[in-house]
């Protein structure tokens, strides 16, 4: 419920729609709770001081989301994450690592979740003595060049990333500090990447899917600039067939696009 709240579903406390992913009766686990689900199984080497990777710079690059089956309201998942790629840009770029992770029931082994993404690692970049493994990043997906076929705009909070924190169990200061905010070249906190991309298939569940969450299949986006708490996001739909359809994200008081390049998929009603 805490995931759901903090991409703004109950926004609306009287749309019953929105109410069976915050309210207990007919409570359902919205798709993007998968990205706060496992990550301490086998991610958590990441925070290893010895592997040395600055937490502080680090953002989210791309994400991508594929639901195999819908997740339960309760339960227990195993998580496996991999390494799928390491590209070094250079002491003033940092790197990308590409990874993807595995969610299974952890009672049936069944697959539920992959996701793939990109980190932006800005603080550890130029150990490669010039040697790349490859620009692992993902090739984006053109937004088409017609008129959109949807819009909707949400709110977020401004204490959401406090907030998500918590849901995603993410100590990350950058998210929670200004001081840590303004040194890693920030005005104030911003809010996560997780978070964005939780607004974002908000609006695309709502618009999509009539708040029906199990019908989206998959979601994958770039982030192209940070978000802050309290801004108004806008979620612009393409439609591209009964069952796909490309979409962006832009902050409205900034009038810049934060997530881009992006495509979903959903099951028609």
């Amino acid at each position: 419920m805490l995931h759901a709240l903090c991409i703004g579903l109950g926004g609306d406390p009287c749309d019953e729609r929105q109410l069976c992913y915050v309210y207990e009766p007919r409570l359902k686990a919205f798709p993007t709770l998968a990205l706060t689900l496992g990550l301490t199984d086998d991610a958590g080497f990441l925070h290893d001081e010895r592997v040395g990777i600055d937490f502080s710079r680090m953002l989210h690059g791309q994400t991508g989301l594929r639901w195999h089956k819908p997740l339960a309201a309760a339960g227990e998942v195993t998580s496996r994450f991999a390494i799928e790629g390491l590209s070094d840009r250079g002491v003033l770029k940092g790197s990308l690592l590409r990874f993807s992770r595995t969610l299974r029931d952890r009672a049936t082994g069944d697959l539920l979740v992959t996701e793939t993404g990109v980190y932006m690692l800005r603080g550890n970049g130029g150990f490669s003595s010039g040697l790349d493994a490859g620009e692992p990043s993902m090739a984006p997906v053109p937004i088409p060049a017609g008129p959109r076929s949807q819009c909707m705009e949400l709110d977020t909070l401004p204490q959401s990333a406090l907030l998500y924190r918590l849901a995603a169990g993410d100590r990350t200061g950058l998210h929670a500090s200004p001081a840590l905010a303004r040194q890693s070249g920030f005005e104030r906190p911003v809010l996560q990447g997780g978070c964005s991309f939780g607004v974002t298939a908000h609006g695309l569940v709502a618009m999509l899917c009539d708040y029906e969450g199990d019908r989206l299949r998959a979601m994958d986006a770039r982030f192209t600039a940070p978000v802050f708490p309290g801004e108004r996001l806008r979620v612009e739909v393409w439609r591209q067939g009964p069952r796909s359809a490309a979409f962006r994200t832009t902050s409205l008081p900034r009038g810049v696009v934060v997530l881009d390049n992006g495509t979903c998929e959903f099951e028609a009603p």
